[in-house]
């Protein structure tokens, strides 16, 4: 068995959408990246790649390829989660903590489970 860590932080900022595991949430701002900026789902990557040792979420999908501008972090997911198939490795659990004082995420929690848990 191996477990893998992942972390990640985005600054919030004007004029974007708040998407976090997949569920985009009512917010006056939303989290700035080059992708859907998703951390949750982000930290939840890293922590699968770091697992395996197959590195970050950087270096499969970089900033700087256009491709993956403002793309759903969940294709991310999806294609990690297809890296392990092939590798032969199994997903038996993910526990993830949020640091988020504003807004309230409660009522999204269980849309968020079901998008990564179904990815």
């Amino acid at each position: 068995m191996r477990v893998g860590f992942g972390f990640d932080v985005h600054p919030f900022r004007e004029g974007r959408r708040f998407v976090l595991g997949g569920v985009e949430i009512p917010y006056e701002r939303g989290l700035y990246g080059h992708s859907d900026a998703d951390a949750l789902v982000h930290a939840v990557c890293d922590a699968i790649l770091g697992a395996i040792g197959g590195g970050d979420i950087g270096r499969h999908f970089p900033d700087s390829d256009p491709r993956y501008r403002g793309v759903s972090s969940l294709l991310f997911l999806s294609n990690i989660r297809k890296v392990i198939e092939k590798g032969g490795w199994t997903i038996l659990n993910i526990d993830s903590t949020i640091v988020c004082e504003r807004p309230r995420l409660l009522p999204y929690i269980g849309g968020m489970v079901k998008n990564i848990a179904s990815t």
